[in-house]
């Protein structure tokens, strides 16, 4: 199966995997499933990285490297992916990056 982590999953996988629930833990886990993580993912740690809170201390560049290393795939985005968001439905209220 291919996964496309969103960014509290990729968090929670690389520092902090007693978050993840059971279900999550079995599919990260599974090496017949295919893990992707999204650049926007990264963006988004970068911005909060970059608000100085003391309480979210990651860093992007270690963040990224640790995932390629553990075998997670890198999907780009590009403007159509960004577009393709007004299409989406509202689940939430907020579609700024934030988490």
């Amino acid at each position: 199966m291919n996964l496309l982590l969103d960014t509290h999953i990729l968090l929670w996988a690389a520092a902090e995997p007693h978050k993840l629930s059971s279900q999550a833990v079995t599919l990260v886990n599974d090496d017949d499933n295919r893990l992707y993580f999204s650049a926007a993912s990264i963006w988004e740690v970068v911005i909060k990285n970059g608000l100085g809170r003391p309480d979210f201390q990651v860093d992007p560049h270690l963040l990224r490297r640790g995932l390629v290393d553990n075998g997670y795939q890198e999907l780009s985005i590009s403007s159509r992916h960004t577009l393709a968001v007004s299409h989406l439905p509202e689940i939430h209220k907020d579609r700024s990056i934030g988490f």
